[in-house]
């Protein structure tokens, strides 16, 4: 275990674990985070692709009862129920999620090798424009939506455009719970219906985003090798404990707190080091 990288490892996970159920892109802040120590950019990426494996043994005990209800709905898929209903949701979201984001990785992890370090910081920093532009969007409509009344049913219409959303997270600085929760307000669901049904989702996608490098295109396994295989496990080890603490008090604000500004704050920073990496190059 490289004994240069623990500390980035336990910050790593304390980020993963915390930023994960904000608005705001965990990978993009663990993209910056190691970039700004010196590794390397399509490293840095896919580390913080790989962090949120981390989080899903949270999500899924968070959503336990969801979750096992859900598996039973199995015996019958196109029942009427509500759990067959969410059944259906999350199994098509989850398919078109595939669909857009693993063609989106592999561009992405082809664009950061062909790239300079400093470039790659730039696409990230506009592409974090873009994600506070849509989180103030979306701070608009949970306000509007907050009493919108009884929970609506999520056809598949809903599954395939909020699971193809959640597949444009795979672009650094694009935030999950931005591109899914944005739509399904914008469809008028109820602000805490959207909330549930986005990181429910959130729970296979969690487990994409972590193997999906590691079994595409080796890019993960390198960022790995480079990283430490001790010091990765460490990583998503904190992850998860940090997660497991702070998911449900962080859901709690996340519904209260306004991430806009804080993502275009996130934004500036990426671009700073962007500017300083090519001063200094």
């Amino acid at each position: 275990m490289p004994h240069s990288y623990l500390v980035p490892a336990l910050v790593g996970g304390l980020i993963q674990g915390i930023v994960e159920w904000l608005p705001v892109s965990s990978k993009t802040m663990l993209t910056i985070y190691f970039a700004i120590l010196g590794i390397k950019v399509q490293n840095a990426y896919n580390l913080g692709l790989i962090a949120n494996f981390g989080s899903f043994f949270a999500a899924l005990y968070y959503f336990r009862r969801e979750a096992w209800s859900t598996l039973k709905a199995l015996a019958h898929p196109f029942a009427g129920d509500p759990y067959s209903r969410l059944l259906r949701f999350l199994v098509l979201g989850t398919l078109a999620t595939g669909v857009v984001g693993i063609p989106l990785y592999l561009t992405i992890r082809h664009t950061f090798t062909l790239v300079g370090g400093s470039v790659a910081m730039v696409l990230i920093g506009l592409l974090l424009l873009v994600t506070g532009f849509i989180a103030r969007k979306k701070e608009r409509l949970m306000e509007a939506n907050a009493n919108a009344g009884q929970d609506k049913p999520a056809d598949w219409r809903a599954a395939l455009l909020v699971g193809g959303m959640q597949g444009l997270a795979a672009l650094p600085g694009i935030s999950r719970s931005g591109m899914t929760i944005t739509p399904l307000l914008w469809m008028g669901f109820e602000a805490e219906q959207a909330i549930r049904l986005s990181f429910m989702l959130d729970v296979l996608a969690l487990v994409g985003a972590g193997v999906v490098p590691l079994v595409i295109g080796g890019g993960g396994r390198a960022a790995v090798v480079a990283f430490g295989l001790g010091t990765t496990v460490l990583m998503l080890i904190v992850a998860s404990v940090v997660s497991f603490l702070a998911i449900n008090t962080v859901l709690k604000w996340a519904r209260r707190l306004r991430t806009s500004t804080v993502t275009f704050l996130i934004a500036g920073i990426a671009l700073a080091v962007a500017g300083t990496a090519a001063i200094v190059h």
